[in-house]
């Protein structure tokens, strides 16, 4: 068949090509979810043997060429265990036909898109349009459903915060193609197959250097004939581009030495780094430049020497003003175009090179008599800009309220710490501030009372005396002293965490946990849901209450290193909702029940799933092993002999005593069920995650009026068993979660054994209690005395010791970083935790107003809302940062820059100056030359 497929000639069409692809990633889909099976089965060993793989196996080729050698000793052969079968896939073969007009395709369809996207992007450049197009990255929006293969195909190196969040749209269009060929040229590892791969390395080498070379034309032509926003949307594509080729090179590095022939150092993954730092050196350097030589120089601002006040002493200098004024606009785009983590680094390194600048120039000012206010009223307006953009610079509370002098040898040793440096910088500024301006009365007492006394450099200290000078309601003396806590910290994580250019999962995590829940119990306490006289909510609005009440559920329940946080953090919707009783009827689904207890429900359920099997499993094995023997008695004896039978023979028929003895078997089969459920009821409760143990343990003490129930067991081993009963007693259920058929005679005992433990928790059963029931649980107590109750005994003990222990080493421990770090981790491997994270944030960030309001932040609006919105739907802030130039102009984040007010600051002297007391000599002298 070769043959005449060689001698044909015929080219494949893009859509040919996209469906190869298409069934190259399925089958490289199924083909991972065999290897994991696979694997999980080398692991699970039930009999004790040695685990192989059964299956179309097919020896390592190694293995062929290899002789025994019988004289190795027992160690070394133990030592050298013999090498295990591989698992061999063969469906790559049927692509081999189709290998050289694949590999032309890939060819011409990545050129002709990339010629195409590249010519568009010339055209609408030429026309005018200077300003770059934009698309968000796929990292930043929800995949089609059509293309959730690219999902599984894609294993990203990069968190989120590290990818960026917008690139030019015409290298999207490139970069998009090429992440759909990936699959087919991943398949392609086979020597027979490597052809395509080649040719897909080649083509996307092709293409990355003619969209690195536009790049580079594009970032030569600003700032002459292409805005400044072009530069972040140029750096921001270079590194989106340099991670992608990470990504393909990762995917086709194999260590076959067949596919190593590959060319993958086509790819020019070292030289967008180059580039990439050089977009971010140029683009850091304009900014700086742009202020140094064009917003700083106003001349009328800074004529220190003029005998007239500016302005009459009503504002502060314009170069000031503007200064903030281009910051803002510099950080609502990058904001939504950098990545998060180097959209806070560029900030952060302009501000602190331009803040640089004015220390300089205000440190060398010699003011005129009516010019020395004007300093101040300078100083005093960079410290509340600076105040503001901190905020959006630091990455954690620590960094914002604490300089750390450690800092200082890094950025010697050639590392950055902006935070680190502004803060040195604006302490700077304030002893310009205190010196220059400061009453000449005051100070001559502050030298009276101390001459000549100098103490150690002030930047040595941790301590920032400048955020107490300027925002002395939030940053007082006692948390300049001994840190943020109670309803200051969370204040300054709100702030932090809406403040970020993006979702900051870690920062988000740790505000959730802070003050015992704090954050999501105000939330739950402002919302609908626990309001007295809560007006009708719409069908919208309670669904989105109900998916926060999920998302919270989901994220804190896999926190077994907090078990408190998940009841702490409902106790409002615990309460309000009377849930504790829904917790001692949890089995019963006749009725309709709160979200949470139907998540509480489905883990419940989930822990007796592998019990529920085995008993299945058992029944029907013993249905099999009974039924032949059982056909014996299908005979009926008839009655006209029966009754000529002598009685002293003391015949029994054998249909009676085929009944005795199903009955006896009957009984011994669910004394053996019966011991496999007490036996694993505490794997069972092993099995639920600590926060749910916990949640059980609370809810037991609202539940006195059940006291005398739960007293043997307690209420999750009440609740365990309870939904233990109901799945024995739904056949529907049974069959699903075993995926075997139930017969008539498979029913009885397993509604039989539902009785029994219905019998063991002391349930009423309903009409005549049946003798069996009483025989099973006499006959298990003879066997094994009080060997039910231990069990019990021992499972409620789990139930509470192990979230006692736990709780203690949480409540007496912090949450460090690395703790932090920690859970996040275990977070984010569950399914669906990032997005409950997310979904969690924007709630937040929709609700900023009155988050800020109930942690007493004086900045809060006049009107702030009283109810907090989950529906946030269109009104949900997709781009919260969005630069109004308009309202921006005269305004210091929501709050109106009042200029006047900004003149006649009320620096407290009295307080501000015995800090400076013990300041350099030299440094004292000359500013106070000046």
């Amino acid at each position: 068949m070769e043959l005449p497929m060689k001698s044909r000639s015929f080219s494949l069409t893009s859509h040919q090509l996209k469906a190869l692809t298409h069934l190259a990633c399925t089958l490289l889909g199924f083909e991972r979810t065999v290897m994991e099976l696979v694997t999980n089965l080398t692991f699970i060993d039930c009999t004790g043997e040695t685990p192989s793989v059964k299956g179309i196996l097919k020896r390592n080729r190694a293995d062929l060429d290899m002789t025994p050698d019988y004289k190795k000793s027992t160690a070394e052969t133990l030592i050298h265990t013999p090498e295990a079968q591989v698992l061999e896939f063969d469906w790559r073969s049927a692509f081999k036909g189709l290998v050289p007009h694949m590999a032309h395709c890939v060819k011409v369809v990545l050129d002709e898109v990339c010629f195409r996207s590249l010519k568009q992007e010339e055209e609408l450049y030429s026309s005018g349009h200077t300003s770059i197009p934009l698309n968000r990255t796929r990292g930043h929006t929800a995949i089609p459903a059509g293309n959730t293969h690219l999902r599984e195909d894609s294993f990203y190196t990069y968190s989120e915060r590290e990818t960026p969040m917008m690139t030019a749209k015409f290298c999207g269009a490139i970069m998009t193609e090429m992440d759909a060929l990936l699959p087919l040229a991943a398949a392609c590892r086979d020597s027979s197959l490597l052809e395509v791969r080649s040719s897909f390395v080649e083509a996307c080498s092709r293409a990355v250097f003619a969209l690195l070379g536009r790049l580079q034309e594009r970032a030569l032509e600003v700032p002459s004939s292409a805005p400044l926003r072009n530069l972040p949307a140029l750096l921001a594509t270079c590194i989106y581009v340099q991670q992608r080729l990470e990504h393909y090179h990762a995917r086709l590095k194999d260590s076959n030495s067949t596919a190593a022939k590959v060319p993958l150092t086509l790819l020019p993954i070292q030289k967008y780094k180059e580039t990439a730092e050089a977009f971010r050196e140029q683009l850091t350097s304009y900014c700086i430049q742009i202020c140094s030589t064009c917003i700083f120089q106003d001349a009328e601002s800074h004529h220190w020497a003029d005998p007239q006040p500016f302005y009459e002493g009503e504002r502060c200098s314009f170069s000031v003003q503007m200064w903030f004024y281009f910051l803002c606009g510099l950080r609502s785009d990058l904001w939504v175009i950098l990545p998060a983590e180097m959209a806070k680094e560029v900030l952060g390194q302009v501000l602190s090179e331009t803040l640089q600048l004015l220390v300089q120039r205000y440190a060398r000012a010699r003011p005129s008599y009516k010019r020395h206010l004007q300093i101040r009223c300078d100083i005093t307006a960079v410290l509340l800009y600076v105040e503001q953009l901190m905020w959006s610079v630091c990455k954690s509370p620590e960094a914002l309220w604490r300089s750390n002098p450690s800092s200082a040898i890094a950025i010697i040793a050639g590392g950055s710490d902006w935070p680190y440096q502004i803060h040195s910088l604006c302490e700077q500024l304030l002893t310009v501030l205190v010196i220059v301006t400061a009453p000449l009365s005051l100070l001559y007492r502050m030298l009276m009372n101390n001459p000549g006394k100098e103490s150690k450099p002030q930047h040595d200290s941790p301590v920032v005396l400048w955020l107490n000078a300027i925002n002395p309601d939030l940053f007082t003396e006692q948390t300049i002293r001994d840190g943020l806590v109670g309803q200051t910290a969370s204040l300054c994580q709100l702030r932090l965490l809406t403040s970020d250019p993006g979702h900051n999962p870690r920062l988000l995590l740790r505000m959730l946990l802070y003050r015992d829940c704090h954050l999501p119990t105000i939330l739950l306490e402002n919302s609908y849901i626990c309001q007295e006289n809560s007006l009708e909510m719409s069908t919208d609005s309670c669904k989105a209450g109900d998916d926060f009440i999920i998302a919270l559920f989901k994220l804190f329940s896999c926190l077994n290193n907090v078990p408190k946080a998940l009841t702490q953090s409902l106790q409002p919707y615990l309460e309000r909702s009377r849930m504790w009783e829904h917790l001692y009827t949890l089995a019963d689904t006749s009725r309709a029940v709160p979200v949470v207890i139907s998540c509480v429900r489905a883990i419940v359920t989930k822990s007796i799933h592998s019990i529920l099997i085995h008993l299945v499993s058992m029944v029907i094995g013993w249905q099999a092993t009974e039924e032949p023997s059982g056909a014996l008695f299908k005979q009926n004896v008839p009655e006209s002999i029966l009754a000529k039978i002598p009685k002293e023979w003391n015949y029994t028929p054998l249909e009676a005593r085929g009944k005795e003895t199903a009955t006896k078997t009957v009984i011994s089969v669910t004394i053996q069920a019966l011991s496999l459920i007490f036996t694993n009821l505490p794997l069972a409760v092993a099995s639920i995650p600590l926060p749910i143990r916990y949640l059980f343990q609370v809810a037991e003490k609202h539940l006195s009026q059940h006291a005398r129930q739960l007293r043997l067991m307690g209420l999750l081993l009440w609740a365990l068993l309870g939904c233990l009963i109901q799945g024995l007693e739904d056949p529907d259920t049974l069959e699903e979660i075993s995926g075997l058929a139930l017969t008539r005679g498979a029913k009885e005992p397993l509604s039989l054994l539902a009785e029994c433990l219905q019998a063991t928790m002391g349930i009423q059963q309903k009409g005549v209690p049946k003798p069996t029931v009483h025989k099973v649980l006499q006959t298990l107590e003879e066997k094994r005395p009080k060997w039910t109750n231990m069990q019990l005994q021992k499972a409620r003990k789990l139930c509470s010791d192990s979230v006692s222990e736990r709780g203690k080493e949480s409540g007496v421990a912090e949450l460090t970083e690395q703790k932090i770090g920690l859970m996040l981790l275990e977070v984010c491997h569950k399914a669906g935790g990032s997005d409950y994270l997310r979904q969690i944030y924007h709630i937040i960030q929709g609700n900023e107003e009155l988050l800020s309001n109930l942690s007493g932040c004086t900045n809060s609006p006049s009107n702030p809302p009283h109810v907090v919105n989950f529906d946030l739907g269109s009104e949900s802030r997709m781009d919260p940062d969005c630069f109004n130039p308009l309202h921006q102009f005269d305004h210091v984040g929501k709050k109106m820059l009042d200029q006047s007010a900004v003149v006649d600051w009320a620096w407290d002297w009295p307080k501000v100056l015995p800090a400076y007391q013990g300041m350099s000599q030299i440094t004292f002298k000359t500013l106070l030359a000046n």
